[in-house]
């Protein structure tokens, strides 16, 4: 069975990540391409070897597709995936979901109403690192704390659009982060406390949270010298360090008595789970096989679609995460107000 995908948007995300992505899956043959920007949708058609294109969505949401990958600025999401789901496509959108609690509602409805799925790009959940942690950690465990920690430079590559986004860089990028969380703490997550500066894009914020399963916290800084995504999880028989844009995981066991021979040995495993996996991911970025949990994830969502299987994000976690995103905008604003 063939499963035609369209994708909406032609940036980096959607030639970089949704089209090398669902080209992954076997079934999949990528048919159009859509931007409103007609030059941008042809060259990226012709770059990637897609056989069509539109600059009309109307025209695109016709054609014979089975799958919309939405990968367009995130104020634009609700209204795309809204029309996408009213044809009758199931839809595969770019995080965050959408911008505000009630958009992200009315996405999920309109998935429901059509009887059609409706998958957010939570990536890394799918990543490599995050199932090594999964398969670590087991099943249940007994957690005591989830920190995950974002440095940002302003002078890596960055989305055009990221300065029009309302609390920019921050709210297209705390997702990622808090859906890590999520798993791992446990559904539904709390909004404690809230510490930053609307509006002062170098001021960090840090933002604590509890989950089912215990507490946690995100620190996020957007104007760090250096770019560093890190999720530490701290359990009762060890600890996972998570370095996401490397997609490696490593593994600290208990130490003891915090002896010399102790500290010796956790250092000695945790260069060695370093060192294996930054080797693996090295080889697999330079072959054009890294792709930080996008293919296990698509792959999961083009299976849901095509057996009638439940999305692998559901829509209580995609919820959840915009929830926080909701809590922690509302905080700031109040931070900001004289």
């Amino acid at each position: 069975m063939t499963v035609r995908v369209g994708v909406i948007g032609t940036g980096w995300v959607g030639r970089a990540r949704h089209i090398p992505g669902f080209r992954t899956h076997p079934q999949v043959v990528i048919a159009a391409v859509y931007d409103r920007r007609p030059d941008r949708a042809a060259g990226a058609a012709r770059a990637s070897g897609v056989p069509a294109w539109d600059d009309d969505l109307d025209r695109f949401l016709s054609r014979d597709l089975d799958i919309v990958s939405i990968a367009t600025p995130p104020w634009t999401h609700a209204e795309l995936a809204r029309s996408a789901l009213g044809r009758g496509l199931h839809v595969f959108t770019e995080k965050p979901m959408a911008m505000d609690l009630a958009e992200a509602r009315s996405m999920v409805q309109a998935a429901e109403d059509a009887g059609r799925l409706l998958c957010v790009s939570h990536n890394f959940l799918y990543s490599r690192s995050v199932r090594k942690a999964r398969a670590f950690l087991g099943a249940d465990p007994d957690l005591r704390y989830v920190a995950g920690a974002q440095l940002s430079s302003l002078r890596r590559r960055l989305p055009s659009w990221h300065e029009e986004l309302p609390g920019g860089l921050l709210f297209d990028e705390m997702p990622h982060l808090v859906y890590l969380l999520q798993h791992f703490l446990g559904a539904p997550l709390q909004v404690e406390h809230v510490r930053g500066a609307r509006g002062a894009t170098d001021a960090p914020v840090e933002v604590l949270l509890r989950g089912a399963r215990g507490p946690g916290q995100i620190t996020m800084v957007m104007d760090a010298p250096v770019s560093e995504w890190q999720v530490v999880v701290v359990a009762e028989h060890g600890t996972v360090v998570l370095d996401l844009f490397r997609d490696i995981a490593v593994r600290i066991r208990p130490d003891g008595a915090h002896e010399p021979l102790d500290i010796l040995r956790t250092s000695a495993t945790a260069m060695r789970d370093h060192a294996v996996g930054f080797v693996a991911s090295g080889s697999r970025y330079v072959r054009g096989r890294l792709f930080w949990g996008h293919d296990e994830l698509i792959g999961a969502f083009v299976e849901a679609a095509t057996t009638g299987g439940p999305s692998p994000v559901p829509a209580e976690e995609a919820l959840g995460v915009v929830a926080v995103a909701d809590r922690v905008a509302g905080a700031l604003t109040r931070v900001a107000e004289p």
